[in-house]
């Protein structure tokens, strides 16, 4: 599958937060966002592509050892994507992001 069904959703999230997405790592189709914040802390946001059931999975990471990832139906993707977006945003501002346990 591609982006097409999602992207209206991630184009909406990401103006809200005023967010660059990338579309395009080493020549594949991604969506994709660094958050940046104090300390050069930073945090990938990432979103698959539908699989076959309308499915769409979001990552983040904080570019050590913390990791979320969600799986949601595309009509719960505006959500994921808040939740998803809070969770990175607070990697970004509690400390040393290698000690803390994930939310």
């Amino acid at each position: 599958m591609n982006y097409e069904s999602i992207d209206p959703i991630i184009s909406v999230w990401a103006t809200k937060h005023n967010l660059h997405i990338y579309t395009t790592y080493r020549d594949e189709e991604v969506r994709s966002v660094d958050l940046i914040g104090s300390n050069d802390r930073k945090c990938q946001l990432w979103i698959e592509a539908p699989d076959q059931s309308g499915n769409v999975q979001v990552h983040i990471w904080d570019y050590k050892k913390r990791k979320r990832d969600y799986k949601v139906g595309a009509n719960n993707l505006p959500r994921c994507l808040e939740d998803a977006y809070a969770t990175a945003t607070k990697l970004l501002t509690t400390g040393d992001s290698s000690r803390q346990p994930m939310a």
